[in-house]
């Protein structure tokens, strides 16, 4: 079973000698504290906090979190979930870090599954993101389902991996993995050729998915949370306000080491070996997520958060369909207890299905101008429908809510 060649390792590490010099008339200038790492399997090293570019990061917040120290950024084709790889292409141009001091990992769109299919889309990525590598390739989706995907994938996520394989002995990406990860995915990626160096699943204090992580643990394989934080709660699952960033017990141990409890989140699952990519627009944020890992939790204080696995339920959900029949694009938004949150963008004649809750409110707007809004009422689980109707223009009848 081959986990690593010879130009995985040679070509890397020439990049990093040479990348690593000061420049001519340069000084070497104060080195800055390394974030936390560790190693996959096959020896790479890996940032455990990154920058994750989802909810609508651009250039200048990009830009602004290499500044301040991230090396590791995570995007994804899905511009229908707020990535953008071009801009995170022109942000590392913009900020002249080394590439060779960077770790680039992007995602496959759940369309683009298949072999040839993956191998286009890996190229796609490789221009937009203005590098000849990179350092890790996931599959966003193993599946399709309506609303997400306006045609029919090719294959599926197993010819996929057999693309990113070809890929990674290549020396094109170092290191593959996948998303949403149950225990059916679990056996099949047993059965690959290379087995999987990262795992994203979504993880934060009252979701801990810990039968995933400990497979993960015993398989070698690296585990990485998305949603750490607990937005996933408000934005798919039905709550208010953040129950992690709001909980007395975060809230206290915050208090006994005079931290934010983001702070406290983030150092419990790095320190739980879960790697973390929490996303934020704001530099401020970032830099106090960076600084998450200068003081100790006590055992106390981790088995206590430990302990909050499973302490909460989603309320009522429903699908909610937005429909496209302009002949422009369309911005969504999700208005959540700090404003509003980009989504995705919608396509003309295109569709966008989201999960979302009772109460959850919703935004569409056309060139910036909002054109209709409305709130979720899934009462019974009920489906509702939104349609997007109008002019390329701006211009246009309201859109409707089918019930």
């Amino acid at each position: 079973m081959v986990q690593w060649s010879l130009c995985h390792i040679l070509v890397p590490l020439c990049r990093v000698l040479l990348e690593a010099l000061p420049a001519a008339g340069q000084p070497g200038g104060p080195q800055q504290e390394a974030p936390p790492s560790a190693n996959l399997s096959n020896g790479l090293l890996f940032p455990l906090i990154g920058l994750g570019c989802s909810s609508g990061l651009r250039r200048p917040d990009v830009r602004s979190a290499l500044e301040l120290g991230y090396r590791h950024l995570d995007t994804a084709q899905a511009f229908q979930w707020g990535y953008n790889e071009t801009e995170v292409g022109l942000a590392v141009r913009d900020s002249q870090v080394p590439r060779a001091s960077l770790f680039l990992q992007s995602k496959i769109f759940p369309e683009d599954l298949g072999y040839v299919a993956t191998k286009r889309a890996f190229k796609r990525s490789l221009e937009r993101l203005q590098t000849d590598y990179l350092d890790s390739m996931l599959i966003h989706k193993p599946r399709c389902w309506v609303g997400a995907c306006t045609r029919e994938p090719e294959g599926t996520w197993q010819e996929s991996w057999k693309a990113l394989e070809d890929l990674y002995e290549a020396g094109l990406v170092r290191a593959i993995g996948i998303c949403d990860v149950d225990d059916q995915i679990m056996d099949d990626l047993a059965k690959q050729n290379i087995q999987a160096h990262i795992v994203q699943n979504w993880m934060d204090p009252f979701h801990q998915d810990k039968h995933i992580r400990e497979r993960c643990r015993e398989a070698g394989i690296q585990y990485q949370g998305y949603s750490t934080l607990g937005p996933q709660w408000v934005h798919f699952r039905g709550h208010k306000e953040n129950p992690v960033l709001a909980d007395p017990k975060l809230q206290e141990i915050a208090r006994a080491h005079a931290r934010e409890v983001a702070q406290v989140v983030l150092n419990w699952a790095v320190t739980r070996s879960v790697a973390v990519i929490p996303a934020s627009r704001r530099p401020e944020r970032q830099r106090s997520n960076l600084e998450s890992f200068d003081f100790k939790l006590s055992e106390a204080e981790l088995a206590a958060i430990d302990a909050l696995d499973g302490a909460l339920e989603a309320s009522e959900e429903a699908v909610v369909e937005f429909h496209n029949r302009g002949a422009s694009q369309v911005d969504l938004f999700f208005i959540g207890p700090t404003g509003e949150q980009l989504i995705g963008s919608i396509a003309p004649g295109a569709s966008l299905g989201q999960n979302t809750y009772h109460g959850h409110q919703w935004r569409i707007k056309r060139g910036g101008l909002v054109i209709h809004g409305f709130t979720v009422d899934a009462r019974g689980g009920g489906r509702h429908q939104s349609r997007v109707v109008g002019s390329g223009d701006g211009a246009g009848a309201p859109a409707r809510n089918d019930l």
